[in-house]
Parts: structure tokens; C-alpha cells; sequence
């Protein structure tokens, strides 16, 4: 029996009705990215154009997961919305800041300031 929390869970934002707070916990990887960033894209079909990720929980990024990511930022972009990131511990941060993300994504320290810069 598998009683893994989900990876991703998606929530509105106070205030903000095309906005969703998208909670994730556990590890991001080959085995849920496409996945996971299908989930995300869908939400952009409904005129989600602000996407905040909350990173608290994500303990572990692969390649293939910062990939799904980047591709849902672009996404984003695409639509004219916002992607950003907060509360990125240190393990997952530095796999960001070894590709290169940390410059195309928008990082913010806690999810207190991702929300404000909405």
C-alpha cells in the first residue's frame, strides 16, 4: 500500500482568480516530471496565468525535473502569465544553480515575497 503524500497539489490564491499556489513534496524526477508539468500546463487551459511554486517540501530536483519545470516556465511566459519559485532549500537550489535555471526563473526567498510581488 502506497501512502506517499502527492507530489504536487494545487491550491488558489487569495485575491487573486487567475492565480493557483502550487505545493510540492517529495522529489521531483524522471519518475513524475512529465507528469507533474502536464498538471501545471492544464491549469493554463483554464486561464491560469500566475503560477507560485512553494519548494518547502520538494527535498530532491533532477535534470529531468528542473527540465519539466523550465518547460512549464516557458509555458507561462508564453501566455503572458508569471512563474515563480520560493522557499528552495539548499540541495534543490544548487542542482538549480548548477544548470543555469537560476537565471531563468524567477526565485524568490519565502513564499511571503513570491505573493507580495504578485
Amino acid at each position: 500500500m502506497n501512502e506517499t503524500p502527492e507530489l504536487l497539489t494545487i491550491e488558489n490564491i487569495k485575491n487573486c482568480a487567475n492565480a493557483k499556489l502550487l505545493r510540492f513534496v517529495g522529489d521531483l524526477d524522471s519518475t513524475n516530471a512529465e507528469a507533474t508539468s502536464n498538471r501545471i500546463i492544464a491549469l493554463l487551459q483554464e486561464n491560469v496565468t500566475i503560477l507560485v511554486a512553494d519548494f518547502s517540501r520538494l527535498r530532491y530536483i533532477n535534470s529531468t525535473g528542473l527540465g519539466a519545470l523550465l518547460f512549464v516556465n516557458k509555458k507561462v511566459k508564453e501566455v503572458g502569465g508569471v512563474f515563480k519559485v520560493a522557499n528552495v532549500n539548499e540541495n534543490v537550489l544548487e542542482i538549480i544553480e548548477i544548470i543555469g535555471a537560476d537565471q531563468l526563473l524567477e526565485i524568490h526567498k519565502t513564499l511571503e515575497d513570491a505573493l507580495a510581488s504578485l
